[in-house]
């Protein structure tokens, strides 16, 4: 049992590890207060916009893409604009 929680333990450090490295490169290239979430087969990325076009997109997409290694057709892109009035 030891050893299979060390097991998860690595796995969910690895996840983690990847989520902050693909938040930081998305905030490097001017998606602030981005969020990604790394589930079993796919990636939920959230990023603080009003909109977002498609070349963001397709940005957004290559970086979750080159840091997880999850396909296109699992990422999930939402915009939430946290700007207060």
């Amino acid at each position: 049992q030891k050893d299979k929680a060390m097991q998860q333990i690595m796995q969910m450090t690895e996840i983690s590890e990847k989520e902050t490295a693909t938040e930081n490169l998305l905030a490097a290239k001017g998606f602030s207060e981005a969020v990604v979430t790394i589930l079993s087969d796919s990636v939920d990325v959230v990023v603080n916009a009003d909109d977002l076009t498609e070349s963001q997109i397709a940005q957004i997409e290559d970086i979750v893409k080159r840091k997880t290694g999850v396909a296109a057709d699992k990422i999930t892109i939402n915009v939430c604009n946290n700007q207060k009035n």
